[in-house]
């Protein structure tokens, strides 16, 4: 294995790291208590690294699908859209 495939396969290893903190954090969602920012923001910063590796190797899907879920965390983020339990099992699946 070359080096930019050990990169490739490091990456990949991060993602799937970042996806399995994302999930754990929108598993402990409260959509019945005020909005976490903590959390959020988290839940964003995953999403951010995955759509910065994606880019990384032009894995444009990839890259294309996180920068609408950072658009929609984002309007979370600033109140725009309401965070609730439908919207969390969306973002799990």
């Amino acid at each position: 294995m070359n080096s930019l495939d050990e990169f490739n396969q490091t990456c990949i290893t991060e993602c799937y790291e970042l996806l399995a903190d994302m999930e754990a954090r929108l598993l402990a969602v409260d959509c019945d208590a005020p909005a976490d920012m903590e959390q959020l923001n988290a839940i964003f910063r995953c999403a951010h690294s995955i759509k910065g590796g994606a880019g990384s190797f032009g894995l444009d899907e990839i890259t294309s699908f996180t920068h609408v879920l950072e658009e929609l965390l984002d309007a979370m983020r600033l109140g725009k859209v309401a965070l609730t339990y439908d919207g969390v099992d969306t973002l799990l699946k």
